[in-house]
């Protein structure tokens, strides 16, 4: 094995322990407009649980890095953010205008 083979697997092998095993990431919150939250608002937070999802670790793959939704009530989230870093901290809070949610760790991928 050449020299430059060997530090490019332990390279490769640092950054794949630094980021630990994958795991999924529950988000769960809530939006401040109550059953006034609108369907472009209810957007808006899904877009960007998606954006935190993937700054995280989370592969890019479609309607599969994000899953979950709203609850009957309108205003209520679970998603569910698929295969992360294992090393994401906890709780991991977001707050953002007009909405907020908590993730916690949800198990292996």
């Amino acid at each position: 094995m050449r020299l430059s083979d060997l530090i490019l697997l332990v390279t490769a092998t640092t950054v794949f322990a630094a980021r630990g095993t994958p795991i999924h990431v529950a988000f769960q919150g809530n939006v401040i407009f109550g059953t006034l939250t609108t369907d472009s608002q209810r957007e808006e937070v899904h877009d960007s649980l998606r954006v935190h999802c993937l700054d995280i670790g989370a592969n890019e793959k479609g309607e599969e890095t994000l899953t979950g939704g709203f609850d009957g009530d309108g205003y209520h989230f679970k998603y569910l953010c698929n295969c992360a870093h294992g090393n994401t901290r906890f709780p991991l809070v977001i707050r953002e205008a007009g909405w907020s949610a908590e993730g916690t760790n949800a198990g292996k991928c």
